[in-house]
């Protein structure tokens, strides 16, 4: 690692920032050929009162009100192709550019489920050390590509802004790939969830050896030309010397494309006549897990932090996308980015949501509030 423009990074930039892709170096992603048009509705809209918390007390807010308090920049309503709501606020319109931070972790679960279809990722079940010689030593010989999906893998991973903590290194880093060869083995994989960074640049590492292209280039062949993308994209990169993909945070495109990317999952990954991506593997990846014996011990390891991020007792994460069972037949599920920003789809709905955002915000939950907005859908 360059360890004066790493501490630099650190010390400027500090807090992550939705406006961090103009400081980093970033592989284009081209879009191809055809766009994907959605119907405009957005005269039938109607504004909707939205209930949630703060700090766990109560609210009511009109949820235009909510977009704009919370530091949103866009909003979309996608229900069965017909666009419901195009909102742009805090200064951002429909051609600004929005970060995806950990969204991007849903785009490498697509990446994953491609290669694994095309024969250069032979299995899930596939050791780490299969394609990367550095993790076939005793210990780290026994994490698997299914571990590093899962966020099981047993790696140390210590979080914070500091430049010591474990996420600093890897969003401010400078050689992703030398980094991750230095992570340390705490737990048996498999074991126990703790969501991890690591991870990701280890299924980089796996997808470049595997495929034998970058990562950025591998989802412009495979996905972005071939979804419909109105514009071309970027994927932010660790540095130009090392020239990897910010596999955990790093993919940067205009809201309606991200709206795109959420379509062709409702339609199991196949547009315009096209598989763009394997539907086995799209049901596989976000449908809820199924409880097994040899899988209880992980499960109920598992689920106290689950319950916490997804907001019910029903949530879960598969394959880099979170979850939740909304009754016994039917599951919503998202891809979810620091600061709230999240693809939203519900395919009881047949519907995608995306919202992004400079923050957070003053409420406590995004997923139940996408979820209401979904709920109240025809």
């Amino acid at each position: 690692m360059n360890t004066l423009t790493y501490l630099s990074r650190c010390i400027i930039r500090n807090i992550p920032q939705i406006t961090d892709y103009r400081h980093f170096p970033n592989a284009p992603i081209r879009r191809g050929g055809v766009v994907r048009n959605f119907e405009d509705a957005r005269s039938g809209w109607k504004e909707r009162t939205i209930t949630h918390t703060y700090h766990g007390r109560p609210q009511q807010v009109l949820l235009s009100d909510l977009l704009t308090q919370t530091g949103s920049t866009a909003c979309i309503v996608m229900q069965q192709n017909n666009i419901l709501l195009d909102a742009c606020f805090n200064g951002y319109t429909s051609n600004s550019i929005n970060t995806s931070f950990s969204v991007a972790k849903s785009m490498v679960s697509a990446l994953t489920g491609i290669a694994l279809e095309e024969g250069a990722i032979h299995s899930i079940q596939d050791t780490v050390g299969r394609y990367i010689p550095s993790y076939d030593v005793p210990g780290l010989r026994d994490i698997t590509v299914a571990h590093l999906l899962q966020m099981c893998s047993g790696l140390e991973y210590r979080e914070g802004v500091t430049p010591w903590s474990d996420d600093a290194r890897i969003y401010y880093g400078t050689h992703l790939r030398e980094q991750a060869l230095k992570a340390r083995l705490v737990e048996t994989p498999g074991s126990i969830y703790h969501y991890n960074n690591y991870n990701l640049i280890l299924l980089g590492m796996i997808l470049e050896k595997a495929t034998g292209q970058p990562v950025p280039l591998y989802f412009q062949e495979k996905i972005w030309r071939h979804i419909g993308a109105a514009a071309d994209a970027s994927w932010s990169m660790d540095s130009r010397a090392s020239g990897f993909a910010k596999m955990e945070s790093g993919f940067n495109a205009i809201a309606m494309d991200f709206v795109r990317f959420g379509a062709l999952y409702l339609q199991n990954g196949a547009f315009n006549g096209k598989q763009v991506i394997p539907a086995a593997w799209l049901e596989k990846s976000v449908s809820p897990p199924v409880l097994k014996a040899d899988t209880q011990k992980y499960l109920s390891r598992l689920s106290p932090p689950l319950c916490k991020w997804t907001g019910s007792s029903s949530g879960y994460y598969k394959y880099l996308w979170w979850g939740q069972q909304v009754d016994p037949h039917n599951f919503d599920y998202f891809a979810l980015g620091a600061k709230g920003q999240f693809i939203y789809i519900c395919p009881r709905k047949q519907a995608v949501i995306v919202r992004f955002g400079k923050h957070w915000g003053k409420t406590d939950w995004w997923p139940g509030i996408l979820k209401q907005i979904a709920d109240s859908l025809d």
